[in-house]
């Protein structure tokens, strides 16, 4: 007799929940249950509570990881080093989180993904000082304004690919702010292929290259700008 066992998932914040019932269209439940696991597993190691939103960046990570290896992409991380000397800890576990998928998904991610994974915890536990939280609110409303116009649409910011970017955002606002310095790790021919196969989006992305230059004195490497290049084709092809 087979057994079959269901998971129930509660999210206290309803704007997050709407979030993840659009996340259950577009990733695999087993990247679902992937993810609740690790993130438990997280919860015992750290013994921090982590924002509800990790629910949802997690395994949208994860399933985006896994399809992107198994085309043959892989993606360097380029704050690496970094995430291994500040937050050792978070690294420790992500690193298992990392044999976790291996194993249960048939795929070989490395210790860049691992820093990926240990970089979404330390973004769910993070508690920011209002300074801090004033200036990425801001750095955050100027990207999307530039998107918007450029795009000329207005953005969803409670869609699955605004949420993404957003979250991609708040990442990139922490390294700016933190002043963090980034060993400079390139991926040329990932770059390319994005300039060439998404156009507009890399078009509009050296429009945010330009006024972050300007506004912070931060210059975006490449490998940021495929990144942001990216997430700006989703929100195209959720326009078109």
């Amino acid at each position: 007799m087979i057994k079959k066992f269901e998971k129930r998932f509660y999210l206290e914040d309803k704007g997050l929940y709407a979030k993840f019932k659009k996340l259950l269209q577009e990733v695999s439940i087993e990247d679902i249950n992937i993810a609740d696991d690790i993130i438990s597993l997280a919860k015992r190691r750290l013994k921090k509570d982590l924002n509800e939103s990790i629910y949802i960046s997690l395994p949208d990570h994860i399933s985006l990881a896994v399809n992107r290896t198994r085309d043959g992409l892989n993606v360097k991380n380029g704050l690496l080093w970094e995430i291994k000397k500040l937050y050792k800890e978070e690294y420790a576990v992500a690193q298992e989180a990392v044999q976790m998928i291996n194993e249960r998904c048939k795929v070989e991610l490395g210790e860049d993904e691992a820093g990926f994974i240990a970089f979404h915890f330390v973004n769910a536990e993070l508690n920011s000082g209002m300074n801090a939280i004033t200036k990425i609110t801001r750095f955050i409303k100027d990207v999307l304004n530039i998107a918007s116009y450029q795009l000329n649409m207005v953005i969803d910011e409670e869609s699955l690919s605004a949420f993404r970017f957003i979250t991609h955002l708040k990442f990139f606002a922490q390294r700016i702010f933190s002043q963090e310095i980034t060993e400079n790790v390139e991926d040329t021919f990932l770059y390319e292929v994005v300039k060439e196969r998404y156009s507009k989006a890399f078009e509009i992305t050296q429009k945010i290259k330009a006024h972050i230059s300007k506004e912070y004195s931060y210059h975006i490497s490449d490998m940021e700008a495929t990144y942001l290049t990216v997430h700006i084709q989703r929100l195209l092809e959720r326009k078109n």
